[in-house]
């Protein structure tokens, strides 16, 4: 009986997030809101310690420390709020639903996420058991991540006595405008042909005018069905153009929640002379996130 105790007084569960849902797509809206969970001061130094027992075990192993985050620690502390008062014990959640749906409905923008939950007696136990364990020691251990928030709260699960503990990982985003995401895109295009050893690009005031144009017409999900038919309309535009058409077309459509996320084109870094043209918009995604959806044209 007492081995059986011992077991269940370390419940630990991780999850990892990379934009996306831990289980099922996300469905709370952005900015929808979560309840604030109030803290007594002593939780509060709970937290903190806690904190610095993580960065203690990152630091034991070569890694920098990773920021506070108040906004994620809100959200964390909301999650071992609901798991006590709906007696459960997972990452996700019959009301506010997984990981993903939370940071979306407290309106905070990520590129990464993880999340490790835990049950024990004190802090210091707590870190321990979760450096224990593969999946939450990748989680407190990882380089995709630079903020963290811990949310306790008192009266476990399994023994209303003990602490439940939700650490929320993140790498932060940040809201951009369409020419601040363009100008950024545009760098990166310059430095990838530069680190391949090739000469720029240059942007063709054809293709851009293409792009501009159609970029309209792709749907705010970002599926490849909604770039058929645009790729279907810049095809035929451009076969009107004779003789001054532009060779070896390729277009490209990425709905992203940030433009350091672009992906490169692999024909961009292939072809030794390239022409392009960009057209960045901001959206709303799925959930009402704010987006970035690009439309690159690239020819020969």
């Amino acid at each position: 009986m007492p081995a059986f105790r011992n077991h269940r007084l370390f419940l630990v569960l991780a999850c990892l997030a990379v934009a996306s849902a831990c289980s099922r797509a996300p469905s709370a809206r952005f900015g929808s809101g979560l309840a604030r969970i109030p803290a007594a001061p002593e939780i509060r130094r709970d937290e903190r310690a806690q904190f610095e027992l993580l960065n203690q075990d990152r630091a034991a192993h070569g890694l920098p420390p990773l920021q506070y985050d108040d906004a994620l620690a809100e959200i964390a502390r909301y999650h071992s709020a609901d798991m006590r008062d709906h007696r459960f014990f997972a990452h996700e959640s019959p009301t506010s639903g997984s990981l993903d749906d939370r940071l979306n409905a407290a309106g905070y923008l990520f590129l990464a996420a993880r999340e490790n939950l835990s049950e024990a007696p004190d802090v210091k136990r707590s870190q321990e058991s979760l450096m224990k364990s593969p999946g939450h020691r990748e989680n407190i251990l990882s380089r995709d991540v630079t903020h963290v928030g811990i949310g306790i709260v008192r009266g476990g699960v399994e023994d209303p006595k003990n602490l439940l503990v939700t650490q929320v990982f993140a790498r932060p985003g940040k809201a951009e405008s369409a020419d601040e995401a363009r100008a950024a895109i545009v760098r990166s295009l310059t430095r990838a042909r530069r680190d391949r050893g090739l000469a720029p690009a240059r942007e063709s005031a054809l293709l851009a005018e293409l792009a501009e144009e159609h970029v309209a017409s792709l749907g705010s999900a970002g599926s490849p069905e909604d770039l058929a038919p645009v790729g279907k309309a810049i095809a035929e535009a451009v076969a009107g153009l004779g003789s001054d058409a532009p060779q070896g077309l390729v277009a490209g459509a990425q709905l992203l929640p940030q433009s350091s996320e672009l992906e490169i084109p692999s024909q961009f870094l292939e072809l030794r002379s390239a022409s392009y043209g960009l057209a960045v918009r901001e959206v709303r995604g799925p959930t009402g996130r704010p987006m970035i959806q690009v439309l690159l044209l690239i020819a020969r």
